[in-house]
């Protein structure tokens, strides 16, 4: 693959995460994921601080989905940069 082609297979897949975002199932994902790491967050400030587990637990939780949504925007992010070389290059 040349590095035209890999800029196109990134921006697809950056459009392809946009629309996935934009649906029903997108928008569902993304509000779970926001509801956990508010709930990790507020497992977190009221865990006892000399429960090691229960402070690991809510720091997984809150870890977990950010990674998720960060997967998510980084792919977004890659195919509009990847787009926007691609553009460049035809002007």
């Amino acid at each position: 693959m040349n590095e035209s082609e890999v800029l196109l297979d990134v921006a697809v897949l950056g459009e392809q995460v946009d629309q996935f975002l934009k649906g029903d199932v997108g928008r569902f994902l993304m509000d779970h994921i926001f509801q956990e790491i508010n709930a990790g967050v507020v497992a977190l400030k009221n865990a006892d601080c000399n429960d090691p587990k229960a402070v690991w637990e809510a720091q997984a939780r809150v870890k977990v989905a950010e990674s998720m949504e960060g997967w998510l925007r980084e792919a977004l992010m890659a195919g509009l940069k990847a787009r926007e070389i691609l553009e460049d290059r035809e002007e």
